[in-house]
């Protein structure tokens, strides 16, 4: 009986050393996975209005899992399916709590003690990250050793960095940040020069108003008259896109961190990468600007979408654009 026990879970440890690591990634991906499917509706929303940010840290999680997967060395004992285990069921309480104990109202609720007017739907999401962030700590670590921090940072980077966000617009929403409304006018201004070189009629008043497509500013106000529709967009730190902007310089400076060159150069990618940001973030006010004049998109998915998408696209052909120089300027790491 004793050699038919220890047959056993000889064979069954080397059926979990033979899993393929997916496996467990997919596994561990699951609750959120589970959500997606039965709550798309949540993942079409960004900044604080959604968790739509959870599948961009989800697109960094599995960039990165699949660049270091080489390196991840999985050596399963008994404490690691245990931490394994935990992770997962960290994650699907978090969400169950959410959809059958009301958790997002009880955290509405509680921060009407402390957040100011406009900031409570910030405190709600930003749980989302601060849980999320969690779970990829432990699920790393427990299953592999915390070592591959290192090697998988950027999810967890973001979604922290998502959160501290939040926090900022609990207590200092719209224009109450100097250093960051400050460069609402800047990229306003900027924004009105695209359109203008687009041949976009931009009135000095309102009795200037003919025939759409026109705009009319006024403060940090955008009135924009399309052809189906007329909208005032309030523009502030937030919606402006800083938030974007923070983050996503973030998130290159980490990944040219991790880069094989020479400080110098890493301080010219990280430079030219936060500049690169900050005018895609022009860009995407530019292109909401352009959907409300010449068409009748739904503005909300296209407002909360949009940014987010061209961020991807601009992240990744930055990478393999400093990717491309280094094999040139460094031959020798090819």
């Amino acid at each position: 009986m004793t050699l038919i026990k220890k047959s056993f879970k000889a064979f069954l440890n080397q059926k979990l050393h033979s899993i393929n690591k997916d496996i467990f990634l997919v596994v561990a991906l699951s609750p959120l996975i589970t959500v997606l499917i039965f709550d798309f509706h949540s993942f079409t929303l960004g900044w604080n209005e959604g968790r739509g940010g959870l599948l961009f840290a989800l697109f960094f999680l599995v960039m990165e899992w699949y660049d270091a997967r080489n390196e991840l060395k999985l050596n399963l004992t008994k404490r690691k399916i245990l931490g394994f285990a935990l992770s997962i069921s960290f994650l699907s309480i978090y969400f169950i709590a959410i959809y059958k104990f009301n958790l997002q109202t009880f955290l509405f609720n509680y921060g009407k003690s402390f957040a100011v007017e406009g900031g409570l739907p910030s405190w709600v999401w930003l749980w989302d990250y601060i849980v999320f962030a969690i779970f990829l700590i432990v699920f790393l670590t427990s299953l592999f050793n915390i070592k591959v921090l290192k090697l998988i940072v950027t999810p967890i980077i973001y979604c922290i960095g998502s959160a501290l966000i939040l926090l900022l617009d609990v207590f200092f929403p719209y224009q109450s940040i100097g250093f960051l409304a400050g460069l609402v006018p800047f990229i306003m201004n900027t924004v009105i020069l695209l359109l203008k070189v687009s041949n976009v009629k931009v009135l000095t008043n309102l009795f200037e108003a003919r025939e759409p497509p026109w705009i009319y500013v006024k403060g940090n106000y955008l009135n924009v008259m399309g052809k189906e529709r007329f909208v005032i967009l309030e523009v502030n730190w937030p919606c402006a896109g800083v938030f974007s902007l923070l983050i996503y310089s973030l998130i290159i400076s980490i990944l040219m961190i991790k880069l094989n060159a020479s400080i110098k150069r890493k301080i010219v990618y990280v430079s030219l990468g936060a500049l690169g940001t900050f005018f895609m973030n022009i860009f995407r006010i530019y292109l909401i600007v352009l959907a409300i004049l010449y068409s009748a998109v739904d503005l909300k998915i296209f407002h909360e979408s949009i940014g987010e998408v061209l961020f991807i696209i601009w992240i990744v052909i930055y990478l393999l654009a400093v990717i491309k120089v280094e094999s040139k300027l460094n031959p020798t790491n090819n």
